[in-house]
């Protein structure tokens, strides 16, 4: 009887202290994977929004790739020496058994669209025929390489 007095009343104490498990968030407005931040703390007070202009390299390197990406009608091994020398080794190994004829994009219809930039990637837009190519590139001794690239917008 006294230990069940004496769990009743550390469970009390610990409700009261807060100390209850926390209520999960309804799943649905929970997004995964989670949004980017495009802040830091600067010195101008916590999480000040930082913008820094992306580095012109990356954003070539981006543009090159998705007009080498682009181009459905060659061959594997000649789209993939196109695609290769602008990517990462480990992208590139994704990349290596690409059938080009499975591209949607026959060309890149206007500029690439900064979505995220910092000294270590860019995150870009590139709009295509078939919509738009989101080019993650990064820096890689001394180059800018793609590390990645998803349809957000292909039909």
């Amino acid at each position: 009887m006294k230990r069940r007095a004496f769990l009743v009343v550390v469970n009390l104490v610990a409700f009261a202290a807060g100390c209850t498990p926390r209520p999960r968030p309804d799943p649905a407005s929970v997004s995964w994977p989670p949004a980017p931040s495009a802040s830091w703390n600067t010195g101008d007070g916590p999480n000040a929004p930082v913008t820094i202009a992306p580095p012109p390299a990356a954003t070539d390197t981006a543009l090159s790739f998705v007009h080498a990406w682009a181009r459905p009608g060659l061959s594997q091994p000649v789209w993939f020496g196109g695609v290769r020398r602008l990517v990462t080794p480990e992208y590139a190994q994704l990349l290596a058994a690409t059938d080009p004829a499975n591209v949607p994009a026959h060309a890149v219809t206007g500029p690439p669209v900064a979505h995220s930039s910092s000294t270590q990637a860019l995150i870009t837009d590139v709009p295509t025929d078939a919509g738009t190519v989101r080019v993650t590139v990064i820096p890689v001794s001394g180059r800018w390489l793609v590390a990645s690239a998803i349809g957000i917008g292909l039909r």
